[in-house]
């Protein structure tokens, strides 16, 4: 379809959405978390389990995705299916979290960059010092290379799908290369002893192993990518629901390669982690296999913040347009570009929010992380509740049980972080952060549920 007709170009392709999903799976998290948050909470054994446990369950909800693509293939994805199940308030509270959760990993990605530079690059991007916040320095060298990622990326999605796209699976697919080059080097030499003990000491193994399941909404957010593309397919949408699990499988793979390498690589995990080296997984592999192993690695980093990055830019600028067009965001966000067919000013509205996040340092930018995962698991909880309640509209019996058990997880997910004592525990910081976007919803809601809800549930 043509652009200048107002329509989405059709010009992804099968491999293409896996990447999308699969590159907005693995992001910097997958190399920087298994030394500063998966083995402290719950050492490798733990970690392998709540990541296999996490990736189950999350391919239980992705089933309900499948089915709702099949049912609604326009973008907005999670935004829309509530709306035609459930109405229009609740689809409203669904795109306000997916808003949070797309459109906060872009910055994330982009800060990432500002960790590679300072380890594989020190001092060289380490220039200007600004300001220190929450213990973190903030320099001006760092702020101009993440600001510059976020300009480049969304030039490259403004200019259409397809070179969008066509990047997207060349990273992802590099970006599995490299970690699997990484893995088969370092296993290669490893002490396999270095795993012992597999959980923490002084901690409850179940503790661990749900610690890591309750960041599974987080770990594996990206998979629901792929409805957000569904106008722009160009093959049947019955494939939709395979390609998300493959993503999925694939990125519980991965997450347990980097921390088994990171666990075994170079002496026993727990004294690894008493280092308190700035990045434990870039540490073992310099000191096992050298400067190519690094080099590697940091490409495999470098492919995860850039893919991640665009197929976040994707996702938010559809559900910003797809929302614009039922009238829950302005207008002006539900225009397409006569000579691209994509959506401009949504993608130019992103990049500005996102160019502020450089400036507050990384330490504040993670607290989102944890606030991301409710998030998440909000958004997961509406679109498999709508998927069972139109299942059974049109007695699907099956469907509606796999819906309804995809809702129940999701309410899991949910519960590990909001309720105080469980495992995966919103910080206080991250808690505050989460009641302001909250309340700046609710001031949104009302001003226009006027004109958005018109009586409607």
């Amino acid at each position: 379809m043509s652009g200048k007709k107002g329509k989405f170009k059709k010009d992804m392709r099968p491999i293409d959405v896996w990447g999308l999903a699969l590159g907005a799976i693995i992001g910097w998290g997958c190399f920087v978390l298994p030394g500063s948050a998966f083995l402290p909470k719950a050492g490798p054994a733990g970690t392998a389990a709540g990541m296999l446990i996490g990736a189950l369950l999350i391919i239980v909800i992705a089933l309900s995705y499948g089915y709702m693509i099949r049912k609604f293939p326009v973008s907005g994805g999670e935004f829309i299916y509530a709306k035609e199940a459930i109405g229009k308030r609740n689809a409203f509270v669904c795109g306000w979290g997916m808003i949070l959760a797309y459109w906060s990993l872009i910055p994330l990605n982009a800060t990432a960059l500002a960790l590679i530079s300072r380890y594989l690059f020190p001092g060289i991007v380490q220039q200007g010092l600004l300001y220190q916040i929450a213990g973190w320095d903030v320099y001006a060298g760092e702020v101009i290379l993440a600001s510059a990622f976020i300009i480049i990326m969304a030039i490259v999605n403004i200019r259409g799908i397809k070179q969008a796209a066509w990047l997207q699976t060349a990273i992802a697919l590099t970006l599995v290369g490299c970690i699997l080059v990484v893995t088969f080097l370092v296993m290669g030499s490893a002490d396999w002893s270095n795993l012992e003990p597999g959980f923490p000491d002084g901690r409850r193994w179940w503790k661990g192993v749900f610690s890591i399941v309750a960041m599974a909404p987080w770990a594996f957010i990206g998979f629901d990518c792929i409805p957000q593309s569904a106008e722009e397919y160009n093959f049947s949408h019955k494939k939709s629901t395979s390609i998300m699990i493959s993503a999925i499988l694939v990125a519980a793979v991965l997450y347990i390669a980097v921390c088994t390498v990171t666990a075994t690589g170079l002496k026993p995990w727990q004294e690894l982690l008493a280092d308190r080296n700035n990045w434990p997984t870039g540490h073992v592999v310099r000191n096992t296999i050298g400067l190519a192993g690094i080099i590697t690695l940091g490409i495999a980093m470098f492919c995860a913040v850039v893919s991640g990055m665009n197929a976040f830019y994707i996702s938010t600028s559809r559900l910003m347009y797809a929302m614009a067009k039922e009238g829950s965001l302005p207008a002006w966000f539900g225009q397409l570009s006569p000579k691209y067919g994509t959506p401009k000013k949504a993608i130019l509205f992103t990049m500005s929010a996102s160019l502020f996040a450089p400036w507050f340092g990384r330490e504040i930018l993670l607290w989102i992380v944890d606030m991301t995962s409710v998030g998440a698991a909000i958004v997961f909880a509406y679109t498999t509740a709508s998927a069972a309640i139109l299942a059974k509209r049109n007695n699907d019996m099956k469907q509606m049980w796999i819906g309804i058990t995809g809702c129940v997880f999701s309410l899991f997910f949910l519960s590990l972080l909001i309720i105080p004592g469980m495992p995966g525990y919103l910080s206080f910081q991250s808690r505050v952060v989460l009641l302001v976007w909250i309340l700046i919803g609710v001031l949104f809601y009302l001003k226009i549920r006027k004109t958005y809800v018109k009586g409607q549930n």
